[in-house]
């Protein structure tokens, strides 16, 4: 008798090529059914990038301009930067599009992800395919996941970049709330947050329009809350002081001493005041000095990490 002929045991060549082609079926459907979206998100972003590129040229002009310093306020280009100039209303209009577009992001990439599905009465359809629920949720995530990173990578980019060049021409710091926002990679990671807060969301209520209310309503609240109630980033230090007490070596060398009660301003510059080393201001240093006499009678002094008395270069 002839051997007996087995049939070849089945392989899992199949299987790959149908979670390949499972995979790159998912990929065209996110396509069709995100595609406007995303066109429109590419667009917003080129808009962006260019314009902050076209501002932070100009403004790394007015920079050598101002000889590689801060601009006065009284020259041309201090005025440029100052009040409400075209340029300053500008920076700022730019600045808050990048603030509020993980917003835009949540709202419009968020959301749909799951309340489309749910409102079509297409999940069950979705799901019933040969590619398996969890991973047609977790491609559909990281396609758009990736998407929402590359985006906003390169809009915080340029974004990093005009906000410091911004704080080296003009009054302000990055340490200010919406310029601390659009610096670094806080816009990546505040975007895909709001992402995937749109998406699950979006999946406990499985309607667009109350989810789109609680989305802008939650970002517009938290905004507010943490710049209410954070509106800097350390909590300043501050110490009270009883007059003719001791300090403790608190203020150290923030202390401004006065001598005879009080500071004569004289035609030879200020008499009677000293730094903490002993040395007399003169006409040639300036100083700063802030005093708040409280209800208690003692004097409220605020430590900074700068000098209270800096020379004039």
């Amino acid at each position: 008798m002839s051997p007996v002929t087995h049939a070849p045991a089945p392989t899992n060549r199949q299987d790959d090529l149908g979670s390949a082609e499972g995979v790159r079926g998912l990929l065209w459907l996110t396509w069709r059914q995100h595609r406007w979206t995303l066109i429109g998100m590419l667009v917003l972003a080129a808009v962006l990038v260019g314009w902050m590129t076209y501002l932070s040229m100009e403004l790394t002009d007015l920079w050598r301009q101002c000889g590689n310093a801060y601009c006065p306020e009284n020259s041309p280009q201090g005025e440029r930067l100052a009040g409400s100039s075209s340029l300053v209303l500008t920076l700022g209009a730019l600045s808050r599009v990048v603030q509020y577009m993980p917003l835009l992001i949540g709202l419009f990439i968020g959301i749909p992800v799951l309340t489309r599905e749910h409102e079509q009465r297409t999940l069950l359809l979705a799901w019933s395919q040969d590619v398996s629920p969890t991973r047609w949720l977790w491609t559909r995530l990281g396609l758009l996941g990736l998407f929402v990173a590359a985006v906003t990578a390169a809009v915080a980019g340029v974004s990093d970049h005009l906000e410091r060049m911004r704080t080296l021409v003009a009054p302000g710091t990055l340490f200010d709330y919406v310029p601390f926002l659009n610096t670094g990679m806080l816009p990546v990671v505040i975007s895909i947050c709001w992402f995937a807060v749109g998406v699950a969301l979006g999946a406990a209520i499985k309607r667009t329009l109350p989810a789109v209310f609680g989305v802008s309503a939650g970002f517009i609240g938290l905004t507010y809350l943490v710049q209410w109630r954070y509106p800097t980033l350390m909590k300043p230090l501050s110490a009270h002081l009883q007059v003719g007490g001791p300090d403790g070596g608190l203020l150290r060398d923030n202390t401004l001493v006065v001598k005879g009660g009080m500071i004569d301003y004289g035609s030879d510059g200020p008499s009677g005041a000293f730094d903490a080393s002993g040395r007399q201001l003169l006409h040639q240093h300036r100083c700063t000095m802030r005093t708040v006499v409280g209800d208690s009678g003692h004097h409220s002094c605020r430590h900074s990490s700068q000098a209270s008395c800096r020379d004039r270069e």
